[in-house]
């Protein structure tokens, strides 16, 4: 099934070039997958409720345009896949108001038991909520891993709006923390077209954070550690 709506990004949403932030693409693929899951009678409150979560795993990001303000987003968001295992597949579909295609995205989630603390097998039922689809953004899988070594090591402070209700930064806000691993230079000329996002572990509240930066080619791969502890791989390209 595929769910759509009409987006209109809050000036907020937008950096200081006019252009609509990383964070907020984020955003707005998250609140459309969260709405989707709602009407698919798989709201994220009752599944706490129960005792489980969908934990993100993974994002994969291509911006074809970046939206600039003022412009409205046309999101089509489905599931993807024949049957049930440990993890699904989100698609995301972003066009303009004259159809044309900006933005497409996938992203990976896994059920997690609350009660044992463990990664669980998606039920026939609730895969089957969602009726899936077999259409893909992507044709090609993209495998990313950590380099070897590092160039820079940069330490971070979090902030208290980096922290979400359930005491652990919430997962858009790590592509601003990779950012601030950045030379000014690039930061400032914010260009990139693909993000690609790999979650380990979260990076819970009152933690020691740094960022190691590595550039390969037109690649920029930044690790997030929290008290020495590898939590997230980004890459920005």
């Amino acid at each position: 099934m595929f769910y759509k709506e009409i987006c209109k990004p809050r000036p907020s949403d937008y950096n200081r070039n006019g252009k609509i932030s990383y964070e907020a693409i984020l955003q707005i693929l998250e609140n459309a997958a969260g709405k989707h899951s709602a009407n698919s009678g798989d709201s994220i409150a009752d599944a706490n409720k129960n005792g489980i979560a969908w934990i993100l795993t993974e994002w994969r990001v291509q911006i074809i345009h970046r939206p600039e303000n003022g412009e409205s987003l046309n999101i089509t968001t489905w599931v993807r896949g024949k049957a049930p295992a440990s993890a699904v597949y989100r698609d995301f579909l972003l066009t303009d108001e004259n159809g044309t295609e900006v933005i497409r995205a996938e992203a990976k989630f896994a059920l997690f038991d609350l009660a044992t603390s463990r990664l669980t097998r998606i039920s026939e039922e609730l895969f089957g909520s969602y009726h899936p689809e077999e259409k893909t953004v992507f044709e090609d899988v993209k495998r990313l891993r950590a380099p070897s070594e590092y160039t820079t090591e940069t330490e971070l402070q979090l902030r208290r709006s980096d922290i979400d209700f359930n005491g652990h930064v919430h997962n858009t806000r790590y592509v601003d923390l990779a950012m601030e691993a950045l030379t000014n230079e690039i930061f400032v000329n914010d260009d990139f077209s693909e993000l690609h996002i790999l979650y380990y572990k979260p990076v819970m509240e009152h933690s020691a954070v740094k960022v190691q930066y590595h550039a390969d080619g037109l690649s920029h791969l930044v690790t997030i550690y929290a008290d020495n502890v590898g939590c997230s791989l980004v890459e920005l390209k």
